[in-house]
């Protein structure tokens, strides 16, 4: 198989005969449920609850990519929070907002920041092309350059004395205002390109054999 090759459907991972087909049943039907079109930027989150939080929320909408930008921060997951939802999604990092913007950018997304002076909200807003939530932190909220970057600003209506949702949950609120709409547009429930689902497929299989890296080498090498 060449590198930009797609496999063959009748191609079986080496690992397969050893993962119970329940469990195969499952990587294949959330693989097919997978977002590549639609992602969440964590800018300077650096509450690691607040971060794993927003990975499980993300990962539990079926998105499949993370962006985590630390200017001030590190990066830092609290393990109790996610539930190993880490180990199923793409996290992507960067040391500035200027390195993510661009990455985002040369990937092809347009950038969505959520403005309490905004006009519009979500469910007014197309959901074509490519959409990349940003999420702040608890504090400052996002970044003026951030702000600058953004091609969209949506407001998330709000009816409290407290004009702030926390992050997880705002994050929440956006994803389910357009992620089903995507789904719709797409006419299918997810959009990996063949050659990216077939090496997640891979490294799920991994992850529900023990050993799996030393089993690999050995099957693969007969």
């Amino acid at each position: 198989m060449t590198a930009d090759s797609s496999p063959s459907p009748a191609v079986v991972d080496a690992l397969e005969p050893y993962v119970a087909p329940e469990r195969i049943a499952r990587i294949d039907g959330v693989l097919n449920q997978r977002l590549a079109s639609i992602c969440a930027v964590m800018e300077d989150v650096f509450d690691p609850h607040n971060v794993a939080a927003c990975i499980r929320t993300c990962e539990g909408f079926g998105l499949q990519d993370v962006h985590s930008i630390t200017n001030q921060h590190g990066h830092r997951i609290s393990s109790t929070v996610s539930k190993s939802a880490d180990q199923w999604v793409d996290i992507h990092r960067y040391d500035s907002t200027q390195a993510g913007v661009e990455a985002l950018r040369a990937a092809g997304f347009a950038i969505w920041v959520s403005d309490l002076q905004a006009e519009k909200t979500l469910d007014e807003l197309p959901v074509e092309g490519r959409i990349a939530l940003v999420v702040g932190n608890a504090v400052d909220g996002i970044s003026d350059a951030m702000r600058e970057a953004a091609d969209q600003r949506y407001i998330l209506p709000m009816h409290g004395m407290v004009q702030s949702y926390n992050l997880s949950v705002a994050l929440a609120i956006s994803l389910q205002s357009i992620v089903p709409r995507r789904r719709a547009q797409l006419g299918v429930a997810g959009d990996l390109d063949p050659q990216r689902r077939w090496a997640l497929r891979r490294r799920w299989l991994e992850l529900s054999v023990k050993n799996a890296d030393v089993m690999r080498r050995v099957l693969e090498a007969r």
